[in-house]
């Protein structure tokens, strides 16, 4: 196959990317979305976008709820998330994964703020990394204005990658966090794994498109070894230390999934350093489902949902009360 022609991508000799596929854009929605139950139960959430470093041209959608059992700001967790595409494809604004921030904001209920980080190639990582890096000293920030703030970090499939990447900045910054939510984490490496092996024709994820979105999103010349890229390499350069440090973690999979493999070699890694993982990875059906399914969309919803709501408060403050 061809991945180009299948992703929908072309390179240009700038060595910028034309991407005729990518989803619609939704703009902002300041004025709310109804999203959940009808009439009195109504919950509508209201999103805006703001600047996070305008040198990079970078920015966060921030979703936040309102309606029954929702309360104020201040009494909401905070959700840092990133999306998914390979570090290629997609931004904060393409309508699945703001419909997703739109749900889970509903849901939970939960501020989110959703990362609009720059993208491969004309952005190689680690560019991805530093914008999730300028995102947790942003939450810093937004957090300052509400004490005792509960504050998750979250990612889907590439952007699953960022978030940890993101925790780690998180936890040497002295950032609080109740929880770290990696969906479907993308990662991989020179040798095969028998999940990528069996993936060659897979109908998400297909190998030569999943080995051309690494090509495009590894510094040049590097290979698919790198930090970046294969948890392995990434796990020795964390260490131990800096790994017990790491809060509370749900990681989901799905039993289709070509990163599978990397998936559980990273669950095991954070298991045997004493981190508190709950793993679900024997998720039905192929990568990203939860974008394209509406029965896997509800169960993710709920998977997350659960998670945020026992750990939001799991270090009481004092004087505060809980709206979840």
């Amino acid at each position: 196959m061809d991945p180009y022609k299948y992703l929908n991508i072309r390179f240009n000799p700038d060595g910028s990317l034309t991407r005729n596929g990518a989803s619609r854009l939704l703009p902002p929605a300041p004025a709310g979305e109804p999203v959940v139950g009808e009439g009195p139960t109504r919950r509508i959430v209201h999103s805006n976008d703001a600047p996070l470093n305008d040198a990079n041209g970078t920015t966060v959608r921030l979703f936040v709820p309102s309606g029954p059992g929702v309360g104020d700001a201040g009494t909401l967790p905070l959700i840092l998330y990133f999306h998914g595409g390979g570090y290629v494809l997609f931004r904060a604004a393409s309508e699945p994964f703001h419909n997703t921030c739109t749900a889970l904001a509903a849901s939970i209920p939960a501020a989110v703020a959703s990362v609009d980080y720059r993208l491969a190639p004309e952005h190689r990582l680690p560019a991805a990394f530093e914008d999730a890096a300028d995102a947790v000293r942003w939450v810093r920030s937004y957090a300052a204005a509400f004490p005792g703030m509960p504050v998750f970090l979250m990612g889907s499939h590439a952007g699953a990658s960022i978030a940890f990447r993101a925790a780690l900045a998180a936890v040497d910054e002295g950032l609080q966090l109740r929880g770290l939510i990696l969906n479907q984490a993308h990662h991989s490496g020179v040798k095969r794994t028998a999940a990528e092996e069996s993936s060659v024709d897979d109908r998400v994820l297909p190998l030569p498109a999943n080995d051309l979105l690494w090509e495009l999103a590894l510094p040049v010349g590097a290979d698919r070894d790198h930090e970046y890229c294969n948890p392995e390499t990434m796990l020795a350069g964390v260490g131990a230390a800096r790994l017990r440090r790491l809060p509370p973690c749900l990681v989901l999979g799905r039993r289709k999934d070509p990163p599978r493999d990397r998936q559980r070699t990273l669950v095991e890694a954070l298991q045997n350093t004493g981190v508190s993982v709950e793993a679900h990875l024997d998720g039905a059906g192929y990568h990203a489902m939860e974008l394209f399914k509406q029965d896997r969309a509800a169960e993710f919803i709920a998977q997350v949902t659960d998670f945020v709501r026992r750990h939001a408060h799991a270090f009481p403050v004092a004087g505060r009360r809980s709206r979840l």
